[in-house]
């Protein structure tokens, strides 16, 4: 008998045109949080931060169970599986921001001499739960831009664009406390070289052996010292970006998927397709369809969608 898949749902939001972040705030999300739901979990298409005022409880994010209390915060990729578990009978004082972090980054900041796959891919790698007194910094700034979105002052957009990249720049260093998240600035300067020559010739044919010459390394070494780095091959991280570059390619213009393959570096629509699926989890024509998002379908669950919860009035 075929083992019963777990439940799980993907509560989806709407950011307006023009706008990187929707805020869910006030009273509406003071509230037993997870109440009949049963620690089901849930995942969103955008990357959620939430603040707890007051309230205590268990947070879990994927197969990671934290304790939560006043004056903590969480920060969660988008399609990163997590749900809220109120101590019982506690009423808790959350509030949250959803923000197409990246579509800000892609289209807003500079990010010269480093790659922004990688950057995307570090913010989105996982999700975490921090407290204010341990790291005040990003907590105050998290805090900021939740004031931003309920007051609305005078030039609010172009001051959350501001703190939108002090946040994004947040995130990378807090990621980089983490052993597993060996990014960006911990790279050696020969993975570094590699990684710009792919970024600048990703429509060309690259070799593992052309890196390894340009980082002036034997090709073992090379991929021996890229995966340590990297935690993925070279042929992997080449698909990333020529994917990543498909993925905007295919939403922001109106071409056909043969083209796309051919401008982005691969020889053959077949490879082409394959590559982007197992990446993204779907065909090129599904995500023209469904607009840029990361397109994990997260296989082991049964998955249900609905529209993003809304504060209890």
């Amino acid at each position: 008998m075929a083992k019963k898949k777990k439940k799980m749902e993907f509560r989806y939001y709407d950011i307006p045109k023009g706008e990187y972040i929707l805020p869910k705030l006030g009273k509406g999300w003071e509230q037993e949080y997870g109440k009949g739901y049963e620690g089901m979990l849930h995942f969103h298409n955008y990357l959620e931060i939430g603040y707890c005022y007051h309230g205590s409880g268990r947070l879990i994010i994927e197969d990671r169970v934290y304790r939560y209390t006043d004056q903590t915060f969480t920060i969660i990729p988008a399609n990163i599986p997590h749900t809220t578990i109120s101590d019982e009978g506690n009423i808790c004082k959350w509030e949250f921001l959803f923000i197409d972090m990246d579509a800000f980054i892609t289209g807003e900041m500079n990010w010269d001499g480093y790659s922004v796959p990688e950057i995307l891919h570090q913010i989105n790698s996982r999700g975490t739960m921090k407290s204010k007194e341990n790291h005040g910094e990003i907590g105050r700034l998290i805090l900021a831009i939740i004031h931003e979105c309920r007051t609305k002052g005078p030039y609010y957009k172009e001051a959350l664009k501001g703190w939108l990249a002090t946040l994004a720049v947040g995130i990378l260093r807090l990621n980089q406390e983490r052993e597993a998240a060996r990014r960006v600035n911990r790279v050696n300067s020969y993975i570094r070289d590699a990684l710009e020559f792919v970024g600048a010739h990703y429509v060309e044919e690259i070799h593992v052996s052309d890196l390894a010459e340009i980082s002036g390394l034997s090709e073992s070494h090379f991929r021996r010292t890229f995966e340590e780095s990297m935690n993925m091959k070279p042929v992997e991280y080449i698909n990333m970006v020529r994917i990543d570059k498909a993925c905007d390619m295919i939403v922001r213009e109106d071409v056909s998927m043969e083209d796309v393959c051919y401008r982005v570096g691969y020889q053959t629509p077949s490879t082409f397709n394959r590559n982007f699926k197992a990446l993204t989890g779907m065909t090129p024509l599904q995500w023209k369809k469904g607009g840029r998002q990361n397109g994990s379908l997260l296989s082991d669950f049964h998955i249900t969608a609905q529209k993003g919860w809304e504060g209890i009035e």
